[in-house]
């Protein structure tokens, strides 16, 4: 039973660390602008390749609009842009993409492109490999509790791996996300709310920061 289950941590470790390296190698080696190579890379490994490699099936619609899950979402909304607002100090915040987003205080239409477009594939992708396929495939062989501390620790790998940065508050702060987006998930087996969740609070600190940098000059 002990070598079983060894096993199957062994193999869950291989996939993980295959599609990472995978990700990675191609990042680093792809002579663009770091935005198409992070989207196209994306859909790639996060949703392509679990579903042809390891079978996984796409994400299904949810059947019902479940409204206190709305509602939820809407609170940790109001919630996350008041303390947000109440933070003085937002430097950890303000990460390598967002301080980017000052080169384009000129062409708005740009920056509706990356948000409402580019942004939410990004998400999508992520949200499937995180929330759903790898929530499930440790799920199977494990707690629920293994699997949500586990998605949400390789959650935050990947956020410091691609932010370069080892911030302990960064870490924190995207631990508790992560397990906040898994437990939407296994509450309602789609990856649609944590989809939605993710995306209005990224928007709520995009805009906070763009905000400061605009204002402050942080």
């Amino acid at each position: 039973m002990r070598e079983k289950i060894k096993l199957k941590k062994f193999l869950i470790f291989i996939e993980v660390f295959f599609i990472y390296l995978s990700f990675w190698f191609l990042l680093g080696n792809l002579k663009t602008n770091g935005i198409w190579e992070t989207v196209i890379l994306n859909i790639l490994f996060f949703l392509v390749m679990p579903i042809f490699l390891f079978k996984k099936k796409f994400p299904e619609k949810p059947e019902e609009k479940k409204i206190t899950v709305v509602l939820q979402i809407l609170a940790l909304w109001l919630i996350f842009g008041l303390m947000l607002f109440s933070l003085e100090d937002i430097s950890f915040l303000k990460l390598n993409y967002l301080s980017r987003m000052d080169w384009f205080f000129g062409d708005w239409w740009i920056i509706l492109g990356l948000n409402f477009i580019l942004l939410p594939v990004i998400l999508f992708c992520q949200e499937f490999f995180f929330r759903d396929f790898l929530f499930n495939r440790i799920k199977e062989d494990f707690s629920i509790k293994i699997a949500l501390f586990s998605q949400a620790g390789l959650f935050v790998v990947f956020e410091m791996l691609f932010f370069e940065t080892l911030n302990w508050q960064f870490f924190v702060f995207n631990f508790i996300l992560a397990l906040i987006f898994g437990v939407f998930y296994n509450q309602t087996k789609t990856i649609w709310y944590s989809f939605f969740l993710r995306w209005g609070l990224i928007l709520i600190l995009e805009g906070l920061v763009l905000y400061r940098i605009q204002q402050f000059n942080i």
